[in-house]
């Protein structure tokens, strides 16, 4: 009889412990599985590096008295050298960069039985940029200053000008690595007119440009 007893006496505390422990061992089991949250990457600092492309220019030029009309295309291989600094609020990406550009390439037209050559052997731009980041890419618009010459010639002669123009384009960039980034890049970049003459016979000449380039950075952290 006393056995009999005392078994009810024993559940009791059993189930209590399980109804108990039961909870308990759930909500571990879901915080130990709970999913770490994302990591954002913070695209601030002071970065350079290189870039690679193609630049295809335009000159629409006059030539002669009385003056005739000619647009010259000169497409070629462009590489140079950038540094810059990215800012980061949220999402919202932006800073400065400044490059240095050199160039291969020129064209010729024959202007009133006279082979006039165009080239641009160079071009420099300080822009600003701004951009939105989806963690590792972000897409950006950048503008501002550009310089570069603009050079003309004939057999026996040729004039070149140091202008200052203007810049403006996109591109998406994205993180490799912590320090690492890869760009694809396009620029518009217009110097505006030059006039002269070269051995004597007047010119005047228009000048943009349209180059396609990629880049490598490495952000200093």
């Amino acid at each position: 009889m006393i056995v009999r007893a005392a078994a009810p006496a024993l559940i009791v505390p059993i189930v209590a412990t399980a109804l108990v422990a039961g909870p308990a061992a759930q909500a571990a089991d879901e915080t130990a599985f709970t999913p770490a949250a994302p990591i954002v990457y913070d695209w601030t600092g002071v970065y350079a590096g290189a870039t690679v492309g193609a630049s295809f220019d335009a000159f629409d030029t006059l030539y002669g008295a009385p003056a005739i009309g000619t647009d010259i295309k000169s497409n070629g291989f462009t590489g140079g050298a950038l540094a810059g600094v990215n800012f980061q609020n949220g999402a919202f990406v932006y800073g400065a960069e400044a490059d240095i550009n050199f160039k291969l390439g020129d064209d010729s037209a024959v202007v009133a039985g006279v082979p006039l050559t165009a080239k641009s052997d160079w071009f420099s731009t300080l822009r600003g940029r701004a951009g939105y980041a989806f963690d590792r890419y972000m897409l950006y618009g950048t503008g501002g200053l550009a310089f570069g010459d603009v050079s003309l010639s004939t057999p026996g002669a040729s004039v070149s000008d140091t202008r200052v123009g203007w810049t403006l384009g996109a591109g998406l960039e994205a993180a490799i690595s912590d320090n690492f980034t890869l760009r694809g890049e396009y620029l518009y970049t217009d110097l505006g007119k030059v006039d002269g003459t070269i051995g004597g016979t007047p010119f005047s000449t228009e000048f943009d440009s349209h180059t396609v380039r990629a880049g490598v950075t490495y952000t200093f952290k």
